[in-house]
């Protein structure tokens, strides 16, 4: 296998987001208060927002309602902290993350689809808007590492450690069931699919196994998601469309207007990224369909919030992009423009604003 290509991809990718930061971002946007070099490129990745939280947990355990917060991300994090400060563990293993979730989304995308559009779909992901939450302490770096390993382990039949390693998916985001789903449209006995799967979901199964011996509630989590809702006042247990169809409304009501907030855009690339699933189960099967579904449907249960970080993970859509968008000046145009959208992102993430 060849790692120049998505190395070179990735190398490039953080040296032109470290050079906006360093150079440009103070530029860009002025704030009340002016960010330290050092808080730009290091503490504003890994001691606010979510980071803040997995660091915490980390490092004293679980405190209601950080349940909601599943424990693979942290337990990484705890472990490397044996031998350096966890925010510099945590920036450490985000680059690290980021790094194989570039290589192994190449080497999946070009088993599924070529050379050329391999290089094309990572080209488009490095320049996807919510692409830079790879350099943040969240947990799309791991889960996405974990994910694309064991997706390749699938196409190569090495199901077992593909399975364990949907384990470990499953234990760092709920969203890793989706994998384990996928293992029921293999072409294998019914027990050892139904092996698989259990293996694939043991992860959230642990989990639950831990809380209920530690809180006397194997289901908290679920709680506590509530409760992160409550507070932030975003969110409802609802049918998955219908967050999609009451925004679609107030656009067409005139109330609410297309624009670069991260309303809309979580609203418009949930839509694009729903659509996009025909052509994923066109060209890469009903299995990269039924995992990108689950990805995408189970955040919208409650709220279209947070969905331009959340599609960050349906990886199967990205590999499909290239070949929807045929022409190249439209690819490359499409590229530039939310690459610039990825570095507004980057400016008001390290600067404490909302974003995903």
């Amino acid at each position: 296998m060849k790692f120049q290509f998505p190395l070179f991809v990735y190398f490039l990718w953080y040296l032109i987001i470290l050079f906006f930061q360093i150079f440009l971002q103070p530029i860009y946007l002025k704030t009340a208060e002016s960010l330290t070099l050092y808080q730009r490129l290091y503490l504003s990745w890994v001691s606010y927002w979510d980071s803040a939280h997995y660091v915490s947990i980390a490092a004293n355990g679980y405190k209601y309602p950080q349940q909601a917060f599943f424990p693979m991300w942290p337990l990484v994090i705890k472990i490397t902290s044996f031998i350096l400060p966890p925010l510099l563990a945590t920036f450490i293993l985000s680059f690290i993350f980021g790094l194989l979730t570039f290589v192994f989304f190449y080497f999946l995308a070009k088993k599924l689809t070529g050379e050329y559009y391999a290089k094309m779909a990572l080209i488009f992901f490095a320049c996807f808007p919510s692409t830079f939450i790879l350099h943040a302490g969240y947990t799309e770096g791991l889960f996405l590492t974990l994910t694309l390993l064991s997706f390749l382990l699938m196409e190569q039949r090495k199901y077992l450690l593909s399975a364990i390693l949907a384990g470990f998916s499953s234990m760092t985001r709920l969203a890793g069931v989706g994998i384990a789903i996928s293992y029921l449209l293999l072409k294998q006995s019914i027990f050892k699919r139904f092996t698989l799967l259990t293996i694939g979901i043991s992860g959230i199964l642990f989990y639950m196994l831990y809380l209920q011996t530690i809180f006397g509630n194997g289901f908290i989590f679920i709680d506590a998601q509530k409760e992160w809702c409550k507070v932030q006042g975003r969110c409802n247990f609802v049918f998955p469309l219908i967050p999609l169809i009451n925004y679609a409304n107030l656009l067409l009501a005139g109330w609410l207007k297309p624009s670069l907030s991260t309303a809309f855009l979580d609203w418009l690339f949930s839509v694009i990224f729903l659509i996009l699933l025909l052509p994923v189960t066109r060209k890469l099967g009903f299995t990269y369909f039924i995992y990108s579904l689950v990805v995408l449907i189970l955040p919208l249960f409650s709220t279209t919030v947070g969905m331009v970080r959340y599609v960050l993970v349906a990886f199967p859509v990205f590999f499909v992009i290239p070949s929807v968008i045929k022409s190249k000046i439209l690819f490359f145009i499409v590229c530039i423009l939310l690459f610039l959208l990825e570095l507004r992102f980057v400016t008001l993430f390290t600067n404490r604003m909302w974003v995903a």
